[in-house]
C-alpha cells in the first residue's frame, strides 16, 4: 500500500465490489484477470476510470490506484487519457504487490506529481494541512474539521469558504473530508489496529460509520477488504 499526496495505491486480493462511483480517478492494473462492468460494458484488461463514473470491479488480484482529479497526478492524467469515459490500458507489463509507486506511475507513463500546486494558495495550504494528518498520524478530530473553524482560520466566511473550495478541488468540503478520513482509517487498519479504533482516530461517530462510508467509497465493506489486502 502507498499513499501520498493527492493518490493512494493498494494491492488487493481477489476482489467483488458492489456498482459504486468515487470523485477520484481509478487506474486497475490487474495481475491476473479482471472484469470492469459499468454503463458502457464489459472491459478485460487494465483500464483508467474516470471520476464519478459507477463501476462494479472483479479482479482476482492487482494494483488499484485512486488519484484525486484536481491533483498534479490527476491533471497528467487527464492530458494524457479521456477524462470523460473508461479507457483501456493496453500492452501495460503486469507488477507484483512489491511495486513501488514509481514504477506503478511509470506503467501509466507519467510522473510522480508534487500535490496540488495549481490550486488556490489557501485551498493547497488546507490540503496539505490535510496531507500532514495523515502523514503523521494525527486524529482527524471532526470539531477541527469544521467548515466553519476551516474558514475562521482562512479569514473567510463559511459560505465563501465553501464556495472556494468546491470551485478548485470539483468536490465539495464534506465529501473530500470523508475521503481523507477513510483513508486515514485505511492507514490504522495497515497498522493492525482494530476497524473500531481505526474508525475512532480517523474521526469517524463509530464503526459502523466507517463501514458504511466505507462501503459506499469502495464498494465493499472494510472486513472484506482487509482479508484481500498484502500487508
Amino acid at each position: 500500500m502507498h499513499m501520498q499526496p493527492g493518490v493512494f495505491a493498494i494491492y488487493t486480493g481477489v476482489i467483488d465490489t458492489a456498482p459504486h462511483q468515487h470523485h477520484q480517478i481509478q487506474i486497475t492494473l490487474p495481475q491476473v484477470s479482471c472484469v470492469l462492468e459499468d454503463v458502457d460494458g464489459t472491459l478485460n484488461c487494465a483500464h483508467i476510470i474516470p471520476s464519478n463514473h459507477t463501476h462494479q470491479l472483479k479482479m482476482e488480484a492487482g494494483w488499484i490506484i485512486l488519484v484525486e482529479p484536481h491533483s498534479d497526478l490527476g491533471q497528467q492524467l487527464y492530458q494524457r487519457y479521456s477524462s470523460t469515459q473508461v479507457s483501456p490500458l493496453h500492452n501495460l507489463p503486469t507488477l507484483d504487490h512489491n511495486a513501488s509507486m514509481a514504477a506503478l506511475l511509470a506503467r501509466l507513463g507519467i510522473e510522480n506529481g508534487l500535490g496540488h500546486t495549481a490550486l488556490d494558495p489557501r485551498i493547497a495550504q488546507l490540503v496539505t494541512q490535510l496531507d500532514n494528518s495523515l502523514k503523521n498520524a494525527i486524529q482527524l478530530e471532526p470539531t477541527y474539521w469544521r467548515a466553519s473553524k476551516v474558514a475562521a482560520q482562512m479569514h473567510l466566511s463559511e459560505s465563501r469558504f465553501l464556495h472556494l473550495f468546491r470551485a478548485h478541488m470539483g468536490i465539495a468540503w464534506r465529501p473530500y473530508l470523508m475521503w481523507r478520513r477513510l483513508i486515514c482509517a485505511i492507514g490504522y487498519l495497515q497498522q493492525q489496529q482494530s476497524i473500531t479504533m481505526a474508525a475512532t482516530y480517523a474521526g469517524f461517530s463509530d464503526s459502523a460509520h466507517f463501514s458504511r462510508s466505507f462501503k459506499k467509497q469502495f464498494g465493499l465493506n472494510p472486513k472484506t477488504a482487509l482479508k484481500q489486502v498484502k500487508r
